[in-house]
């Protein structure tokens, strides 16, 4: 169905000149709000509790509402987090009073949006879907959760949802974030696990940036520099690995490699337990003989990071016990995430992670000796209150081609909805729902998801705001943000409908949203509940098992210690080997090498302290830090092209061209341009292969592209 540009949007859109009007409230504070209510007598005052949810440290606040209106942010000292908020918690106020905020349904007729009623909206919704499930099979429906969704209780809803309707298919950022990390882990030890900071002596942040990503807990990572030992791997000093014990620049791509060149050394010099490794490690001949073929020599010609340097991580790593890895997107975006994460878990375990010395098996959670039935504990264990929808006979999108990622996450890959789309692979899909995801933006393959988005019968949006996937969609209905929703972290029972500020507009939480499509769809006995709190205290059952992973999991040993197929450490995967993977955590370099035409490495997607993937665009305050992306480029780099620092550019890869500012810095690797993602004007998804995908995960390699710098006249 086309999308022709939209010329009406019932809503006041800001400009340049209103935002620069913003920023000073957003900077002042609530005294600034506060003189709005002069005059209009004493303001009822009150101080609501929560959880600010934009990201995932769940960090309290304390929030003070005038007249109903949200005035002031804090931190609360009670919480775990210990009053800390970042610029991204004291902006709250901002979007949810902000003038973009979406008040009414949304509903496209021809050119123009136009507001409906909500009952209007979903039985738009309801009707459309109908049609779509009569005509091409319930299949043929999927969705699409976003990052305000992660680790929500919100999530097995919309499966119930999805499942009740006919269709396996919801997806979540978990398409392209943070799942493969989770699979290599699980893959090597059983489970996914964290370092426990506070009890290392040796900490390594792979390819993360803890200061932007868990700013609450960035002075205790920064700690180990001068209580103990920490080492940066990132192709970007950032500011953490400036003040870092080591920071090793690796050239992106490369990380498995330098993995396989330290757990090399090891090998070679005997620093590891080998009686542990004989107990209870399975494939260490096949892990010896593949790191046989990366001496440090060889793994500096590859990583750029020199053999000396390679030699003394190693040795830091074995002496400095209790040890731990910080692993980040930075090594899950490359076709070789799933065995780079594997190479540097093999690695931990070399290291004595596990061994169960220096407390080092409280470090792992929740790694467990016991077998569920019929199940890995890496596995979610998937419930759902009854009455449970009944089975559904298709196989979720990306099934096929990544049957683990299917197995480890028990949803769709979210990465092929194009494919599905466009080429009906590997069966159509006609109705998209985006909920609180801007996925045409930030999913890879940009060029491809617009084409996609013109191809559907029916694309709805969930959001608060117009996002740039909302105005390509035929229904957009209007979120309640995280402060005006009920608060999910609470504990009591009896504040079940408490919300940090009251709804906007006629906004509706998601929850609403949800049950009332449900009951607009006539699957209403699926979701009899009136409250979030109800439903999630509903009793449970177990639902939505993993494909078989037969034969079923039988361990050797006597005492399997991890929750492995094996029940030990697997340097050999069992798993990979029976799906026709390569078993041991073997490297192989991005596909796409560097030539004269395409001499630089894109790396895209590091986040900056200033928005969150697409988010906070709405927000004066922090657009005021950041108005626009900027490209990070080396001296040597920027020289080469003709570039000075400041000017604009072009970034020109074989899949299309953005154009930006350069900032020419030596903070970043000679072979790289880095530059954050979640602009609508300059993506640098535009930039990235669709079809450069990790092979076990599904991941888009968004951090091992190529592209060149050409100068703009006149900039």
């Amino acid at each position: 169905m086309s999308r022709p540009p939209l010329k009406t949007v019932l809503r006041k859109r800001w400009t340049r000149r209103d935002l620069f009007k913003a920023a000073p409230i957003a900077v002042a504070g609530a005294g600034v709000l506060g003189l709005s209510l002069a005059g209009r007598g004493e303001a009822e005052v009150a101080r609501q509790r929560g959880t600010c949810r934009f990201c995932l440290m769940r960090c309290g606040v304390v929030c003070t509402l005038k007249d109903g209106r949200l005035v002031k942010v804090e931190g609360d000292r009670a919480s775990k987090t210990k009053g800390f908020v970042c610029e991204h918690g004291y902006a709250l106020r901002e979007l949810v009073h902000s003038h973009e905020r979406l008040t009414h349904p949304l509903v496209r007729r021809g050119h123009e949006f136009h507001e409906v009623s909500w009952d209007d909206a979903l039985g738009e919704v309801a009707r459309r879907l109908e049609e779509v499930k009569r005509r091409h099979g319930a299949e043929a429906f999927a969705i699409q959760t976003g990052w305000p969704l992660v680790r929500h209780p919100l999530v097995p809803f919309l499966h119930r949802f999805a499942r009740a309707y006919g269709s396996p298919n919801v997806a979540t950022v978990a398409s392209l974030c943070e799942a493969a990390l989770r699979m290599g882990q699980a893959l090597t030890v059983g489970s996914k696990y964290a370092p426990d900071v506070r009890k290392l002596r040796t900490l390594v942040v792979w390819g993360a940036n803890p200061p932007t990503t868990a700013p609450p807990f960035a002075h205790v990572v920064a700690s180990k520099a001068l209580q103990g030992t920490l080492i940066v791997i990132d192709p970007v000093r950032t500011s953490l690995a400036k003040e870092a014990t080591l920071h090793l620049a690796i050239r992106p791509g490369t990380d498995g490699a330098l993995a396989l060149g330290l757990i090399h050394v090891l090998l070679r010099e005997q620093r590891y337990d080998a009686d542990f490794v004989s107990r209870h490690t399975r494939g260490f001949e096949g892990l010896r003989k593949l790191a046989e073929q990366y001496p440090p020599e060889r793994v500096e010609a590859l990583t750029s990071v020199r053999a000396s340097d390679v030699e003394r991580v190693a040795r830091m790593l074995a002496d400095g016990a209790p040890t731990g890895i910080w692993q980040g997107l930075g090594v899950e975006h490359h076709e070789n995430g799933v065995q780079t994460v594997r190479a540097i878990s093999s690695l931990e375990v070399l290291c004595g992670r596990f061994d169960g010395t220096h407390d080092a098996r409280s470090l792992l959670s929740p790694v467990t000796p016991r077998f569920a039935e019929e199940m890995l504990p890496a596995l979610y264990r998937m419930r759902t209150p009854e009455p449970v929808p009944p089975p559904v006979a298709a196989r979720t999108l990306g099934g096929e081609r990544f049957p683990l990622y299917e197995v480890f996450n028990r949803e769709a890959q979210g990465e092929v909805l194009a494919d599905a789309i466009l080429d009906g692979k590997p069966y159509p899909v006609r109705a998209l729902m985006l909920w609180a995801s801007n996925a045409l933006l930030t999913a890879s393959g940009t060029q491809r998801l617009a084409k996609a988005a013109e191809a559907l019968e029916l694309l709805v949006t969930v959001d608060p705001f117009l996002s740039a996937s909302a105005q390509r969609s035929d229904v957009v209905l209007p979120a309640a943000t995280f402060a005006e929703s009920q608060d999910i972290d609470a504990e009591d029972a009896q504040v079940d409908a408490r919300s940090l500020v009251p709804a906007q507009g006629d906004s509706w939480p998601d929850w609403r949203i949800l049950r009332q499509l449900a009951h607009a769809m006539g699957l209403g006995r699926y979701f009899p509940w009136e409250t979030f709190h109800e439903a999630m205290s509903a009793p449970r059952v177990a639902w939505m098992e993993a494909p078989s992973l037969q034969p079923r999991p039988e361990p050797q040993v006597e005492a399997p210690r991890f929750g492995t197929v094996s029940g030990q450490a697997e340097f050999a995967s069992t798993l990979l080997e029976r799906h026709g993977y390569e078993p041991l955590p073997a490297w192989s370099a991005p596909t796409e090498a560097l030539t004269p035409d395409y001499p630089l490495r894109l790396v895209s997607g590091p986040r900056p302290r200033a928005r969150i993937n697409s988010q906070f665009s709405q927000s004066p305050s922090i657009t005021a830090r950041m108005r626009e992306p900027e490209a990070l480029l080396h001296p040597a780099a920027a020289s080469a092209a003709g570039v000075r620092h400041g000017q604009r550019v072009e970034l020109v890869s074989p899949y299309g061209r953005i154009r930006l500012r350069a900032v020419v810095t030596e903070d970043v690797h000679p072979e790289c341009v880095v530059m954050p993602a979640g602009w609508a004007e300059v993506n640098p998804n535009l930039l990235i292969s669709d079809t450069k995908r990790d092979p076990i995960s599904g991941f888009p390699a968004f951090r091992s592209g190529v592209c060149r710098v050409e100068p703009l006249a006149g900039s």
